[in-house]
């Protein structure tokens, strides 16, 4: 697999997990009909939204020291994913908590996390 495809599915699975966080009637319907309904639980979900986020990082800092070589980018896109990866993971854990504007938070830290690995 290439790395941008591995990127790719690991953007994609942080967006699913999300959004099974959030309660998202879409995802949750469509997770129940093809019979993975179990995943619908906090205690699968927040570790498979971290572990996503740290693998999604993880490939995108591989991606940036393997041009580093090539070229002299600053490493902007990766802090701006990490900080957007730490603020949803920050919101996730608070709406867990009951704390009200957090889905708020996980949405704007998923756009940071997204615009930060299609700049990079």
């Amino acid at each position: 697999m290439k790395e941008k495809s591995k990127q790719m599915t690991s953007l994609i699975g942080t967006a699913i997990t999300a959004a099974c966080c959030l309660g998202l009637p879409v995802v949750l319907s469509a997770l129940t009909a093809i019979g993975l309904g179990f995943l619908i639980n906090d205690a699968i979900l927040i570790p498979l939204f971290i572990g996503f986020i740290g693998f999604n990082l993880w490939l995108l800092q591989h991606a940036f020291n393997a041009q580093e070589a090539n070229t002299t980018e600053s490493m902007s896109p990766f802090k701006l994913a990490a900080m957007g990866g730490a603020i949803s993971i920050l919101g996730l854990l608070l709406s867990v908590a009951g704390i009200g504007l957090a889905s708020l938070l996980i949405y704007i830290g998923l756009g940071l996390f997204f615009v930060g690995n299609f700049r990079g």
